[in-house]
């Protein structure tokens, strides 16, 4: 919205002309119930997963009734961001440069137009009213 004079005045929708299709109300309503039944089941997920981590400590495996039932052992791998970010003095020593190879997709696009739409991600958003 935009504001002209203090008066709130609705933007004109970019995407007025888009196709559409009707979908079905019922399986809308479902996807939605469902949606939010993960994301709650998610986080009593993450809060679980938090306690038992806590709970598990240094361990390299965690049992139930004697038998193992998660492992939790290192990896050959760090996590270089957070590192980064908590001693940004100690690893400025060890940054070194990279040349890259980059994928030049707006090249590849104008030149092969039919083989890159194939590959064109789509924006699947619920759309929420006011």
């Amino acid at each position: 919205m935009n504001t002209n004079g203090g008066i709130l005045v609705p933007l004109p929708d970019p995407h007025a002309t888009e196709t559409t299709v009707e979908i079905d109300r019922d399986k809308y309503k479902l996807w939605q119930e469902a949606r939010a039944a993960v994301e709650a089941w998610q986080a009593e997920a993450n809060r679980l997963r938090k306690e038992i981590e806590a709970e598990a400590g240094d361990a390299y495996a965690l049992t139930v009734d004697g038998r193992k039932v998660i492992t939790n052992r290192p990896k050959e791998q760090y996590a270089e961001a957070r590192l980064i970010k908590d001693y940004p003095d100690l690893v400025q020593h060890y940054m070194v440069p990279r040349v890259q190879n980059v994928f030049d997709m707006e090249g590849f696009r104008e030149h092969h137009p039919e083989v890159a739409e194939q590959y064109r991600v789509r924006s699947f958003v619920e759309v929420k009213s006011i």
